[in-house]
């Protein structure tokens, strides 16, 4: 076993960094904080968590990691600090920038937050700075593109992958051959900003909405963070020549993505990085089948575990479109030589093919019955088994 040691920081920047503490009744300090999240990235990186230490020499944040093999060591030795720089990065200026403009506030530099509305603080409403922390960063195979964390995940979850898409888009890997043990590889995300805000802010209007993305979420002041975390994470295939593969989630993310390089609405290989092909997808954003199955029109809620009457349709075709995203993630992850193109047509194909017609009814229906126990979503499951969705469908 391999052994490294990773300077974090000091404690004023660390402490910015992992929104320390990350709930009001935190008791920990900052080095379990820290060990917090870098349990989770462990993980999901199929390692475990008790590989990773801390200790502190003249307020000198040292990351000791014995375990991983000294490849996975080497990444983490360059990407886990690049991270954090690219953060502060984006602390120091577009965070700045915002709070110059006056239009929201804020208070405790050791307990970043900062509100669109004039709300207190301390509410659920409140913003928080947030990288999207506890995901793989080493072992991955897919790197996920989307708009901003919610809230919830951080405050009072602090877990980035405890949440309703990330439970669908795993039953989605299984329906597409990924054994339940590995779907976290396929899970590793970066946001366009790294504001933790509740669900409704990206296209929330009220003022002061963006003029050009339509949101509360100042997403047009993070280019050069999205540019530099990309550039981090998109690591190196085994197939010489070409990276990960990439998605892009949602229309702020596709346009975003289009934005730094070319139009991500369909599939396509672009050079990212110099000299490296990626094949990069736009998508939907996972939630909105969520949106269109429960809560459409304000007709209901999401979590209210029914479906509305007539959505039938329409999440079916989303179910099918959702699905071949996810084919084409996983294909392209085996070899992103293939032409993304050709991949994607054959996976929706696939999904449109009435041998797998049952299949897509039964994740439709469990799907649709997403059940939040509180309003907030902090706990949430589909009370539908698969199995009883799959009597259910006739097909």
């Amino acid at each position: 076993m391999a052994k490294t040691s990773i300077k974090l920081g000091k404690s004023d920047q660390l402490k910015i960094l992992f929104a320390y503490p990350n709930t009001s009744k935190d008791q920990e300090t900052l080095e379990q904080t820290i060990l917090h999240w870098l349990g989770d990235t462990l993980v999901r990186d199929g390692l475990k968590k008790e590989m990773a230490s801390i200790r502190v020499e003249d307020d000198e944040y040292i990351l000791d990691l014995d375990g991983p093999s000294e490849a996975e060591n080497a990444a983490y030795a360059e990407r886990f600090p690049s991270i954090l720089n690219i953060g502060w990065k984006a602390w120091e200026g577009p965070v700045k920038q915002i709070k110059s403009r006056k239009v929201w506030s804020t208070d405790n530099i050791d307990r970043p937050m900062w509100n669109p509305n004039g709300v207190k603080v301390d509410g659920k409403d409140a913003w928080r700075f947030f990288l999207t922390l506890g995901v793989g960063l080493v072992n991955h195979r897919t790197l996920q593109f989307f708009h901003y964390p919610p809230l919830r995940l951080l405050d009072p979850l602090r877990d980035s992958m405890k949440d309703p898409v990330t439970l669908r888009c795993r039953e989605l890997l299984e329906a597409n051959g990924i054994k339940p043990e590995e779907t976290h590889f396929y899970e590793t995300r970066i946001n366009s900003t790294p504001i933790a805000a509740p669900d409704d802010q990206g296209t929330n209007n009220s003022p002061p909405a963006d003029p050009v993305w339509g949101g509360l979420i100042p997403i047009g002041y993070f280019r050069e963070f999205e540019r530099q975390m990309i550039h981090t994470l998109l690591k190196p295939h085994a197939k010489s020549g070409y990276t990960i593969p990439m998605t892009a989630y949602g229309k702020d993310p596709r346009q975003r993505f289009g934005g730094m390089f070319l139009n991500p609405d369909q599939a396509m290989i672009i050079e990212v990085i110099e000299g490296q092909k990626t094949p990069v997808l736009g998508s939907n954003h996972p939630y909105r089948f969520y949106y269109e199955a429960q809560a459409k029109d304000g007709k209901g809620e999401v979590g209210s575990g029914k479906m509305l009457p007539g959505s039938i349709e329409i999440c079916t075709q989303l179910q099918q479109d959702d699905l071949a995203v996810v084919r084409w993630q996983v294909q392209m992850a085996e070899d992103p030589s293939q032409d993304p193109w050709e991949v994607i047509a054959n996976a929706q194909a696939y999904w449109k093919a009435p041998a797998q017609q049952k299949m897509v009814c039964a994740l439709v229906k469990r799907h649709g019955s997403l059940t939040y126990k509180t309003p907030e979503g902090y706990d949430f499951w589909f009370a539908l088994s698969l199995e009883d969705a799959l009597k259910e469908c006739k097909c």
